[in-house]
């Protein structure tokens, strides 16, 4: 076992930073998404929560990436850093040729709205570095509205964002340096 430790990271003079996230339960049938967007101190812009309904981890997290696009288009943002850990998702995204037709057009919509801006990266995060992302998409899979958003973090919020500001890290386990984790 290796320990790795996991933060999350402020985006470089000039970006913006959007994180993203999905929840589905399984046992419950309903699946929630959630983002924010914070400048190059970490703080909030804004953010959104999503009520996606019965739906699959892949597809509220394609819902949560588009939502947070639309916000940013909205906001007039020009650099934006896209992180999610929905690896499959950000795989998707960039690389032209993959294609995952059970939800290509809410995909297709993602990429139509990433080429809006001048610059735009995906990256995939650990989950350890998207905690803020994650406690929205909770919030979204429980809330009654369709969707939500918020000129200012929830107060339930504000723990985890004041933690991602001063870089304090989470452990993650890995069996071996060797494999991915």
């Amino acid at each position: 076992m290796i320990t790795k430790h996991i933060r999350w990271e402020k985006p470089t003079s000039g970006w913006m930073k959007l994180n993203t996230n999905g929840s589905s339960d399984d046992l419950v049938g309903v699946a929630g998404g959630g983002g924010l967007i914070r400048d190059e101190q970490g703080n909030w812009v804004a953010g959104y929560t999503r009520r996606v309904g019965k739906a699959n981890s892949f597809t509220a997290e394609a819902w949560a990436l588009r939502d947070g696009l639309v916000l940013c288009c909205q906001l007039n943002l020009s650099s934006i850093v896209v992180e999610s850990d929905a690896k499959a998702l950000i795989d998707a995204l960039n690389n032209p040729v993959h294609d995952i037709s059970v939800v290509s057009p809410l995909l297709d919509d993602c990429k139509q709205l990433a080429a809006q801006f001048s610059r735009i990266v995906f990256r995939h995060i650990y989950r350890e570095a998207n905690s803020c992302a994650d406690h929205l998409a909770n919030m979204g899979r429980l809330q009654s509205s369709e969707f939500v958003g918020y000129s200012s973090p929830p107060v339930d919020l504000l723990t985890l964002i004041e933690a991602d500001c001063q870089g304090l890290y989470s452990v993650r386990h890995c069996l071996d340096s060797s494999f991915s984790c």
